[in-house]
């Protein structure tokens, strides 16, 4: 009878504290998730992330506290990139600069039927030698924009499997 009382005496004190408070900071979280695309994979191991974060730098019970927020708050700030993906417009900035902004044009087509064609121009395009140096550009930008991307995922995801299981109080 008393281990019941205690079980019963824990769910109150504990279960049901921690249970209404994960409710509050979960909900808009849950309330806005979708199950199509990795933005809520990424936004939802952000914010378990940065609540881990704050739990153990608030609590700094072990030894190397300090040193785990700091590994998990690098983890939510390259989360935060991910989610933001603005690696497009890191990469692209100088082929902006140089070339300008790319201009789209839809020209409809007679064959096949009911089709557009898609003409991008660039103002300081000129040339047959211009629009092959800006394709080279292109071409440079894109693979760095996925370079970029690649980097902020792999030194994210290592930081996880290297530290993860450390990240306890």
């Amino acid at each position: 009878m008393k281990r019941y009382l205690v079980r019963v005496k824990d769910f109150f004190v504990y279960d049901c504290r921690y249970g209404i408070k994960n409710l509050i900071q979960w909900f808009p979280l849950v309330w806005q998730n979708r199950d199509y695309d990795h933005y809520f994979i990424y936004t939802a191991l952000r914010h378990k992330l940065d609540l881990t974060e704050k739990h153990i730098r608030e609590h700094d019970i072990h030894t190397r506290a300090k040193e785990d927020a700091d590994r998990i708050k690098t983890c939510v700030l390259l989360l935060d990139r991910l989610i933001e993906d603005v690696y497009h417009e890191m990469a692209f900035k100088e082929h902006d600069k140089r070339w300008g902004r790319p201009e789209l044009n839809w020209e409809d087509i007679d064959e096949p039927e009911d089709c557009v064609e898609l003409h991008i121009t660039h103002k300081h395009v000129h040339t047959k030698e211009d629009k092959e140096k800006e394709t080279k550009d292109f071409r440079r930008a894109s693979t760095h924009e996925a370079n970029l991307r690649k980097q902020d995922k792999e030194l994210l995801f290592n930081t996880l499997k290297k530290h993860i299981d450390s990240w306890w109080d």
